[in-house]
């Protein structure tokens, strides 16, 4: 297991959260992260959790609970946002902490939901060029 974890500090710009990943910088939901939630003054949480864990994290010591529809404040990093509570631990994921799902094929998606549905088409396939790829990295050769 790594010793290292992330601050995500910064904010990320981000473009579509249906659309494959492209970028260099993309962390495991099972990374840890430093929690940058605002408190007054300044101040953050500065609790480490994992990237899995951050709905968990949310609610328990920051309170955000309700139904999915109800709206919440992102203050990561004071933020500032508001959006609905489902939509605000997607926004926390992908734009703060900067989380993308991966697929056996090597596309990257910045929600699991996203991934989950491309996997319902996908082979798993490693794709280098457009084509197929066996995990050896030979091309498939259709019989």
């Amino acid at each position: 297991m790594s010793n290292h974890f992330y601050s995500c500090s910064s904010n990320r710009s981000s473009g579509s959260s249906t659309a494959p990943l492209a970028g260099p910088v993309t962390h495991s939901p099972e990374e840890m992260f430093q929690c940058m939630w605002g408190y007054p003054h300044g101040l953050h949480c500065n609790y480490l959790i994992r990237g899995i864990n951050l709905s968990a994290h949310l609610h328990e010591i920051h309170g955000i609970h309700g139904q999915e529809s109800a709206r919440a404040e992102c203050r990561w990093n004071h933020c500032g946002q508001e959006l609905s509570i489902e939509s605000l631990y997607e926004h926390v994921e992908e734009i703060h902490m900067g989380i993308a799902y991966v697929c056996d094929c090597g596309s990257r998606f910045s929600r699991r939901d996203t991934l989950s549905n491309h996997k319902d088409n996908c082979s798993g396939q490693q794709r280098v060029d457009g084509g197929p790829f066996n995990m050896d990295g030979r091309k498939d050769v259709p019989k």
